[in-house]
């Protein structure tokens, strides 16, 4: 029941903050910001499963 409202909680997070940045910035503003913040939330995944021990 923790976990899933853990997710719920972060869920709703990401919703509020997608729609605070098209309220800032439109809507191209908010896919190129969403793009970049993706890309470098997986290329430090990436990186993070490839580094050494």
């Amino acid at each position: 029941m923790i976990q899933l409202c853990r997710c719920l909680f972060g869920l709703s997070y990401l919703a509020l903050y997608v729609l605070l940045c098209y309220q800032l910035f439109g809507w191209v503003a908010t896919l190129i910001i969403v793009s970049v913040q993706l890309f470098l939330a997986g290329w430090l995944i990436w990186a993070m499963i490839r580094a050494p021990d």
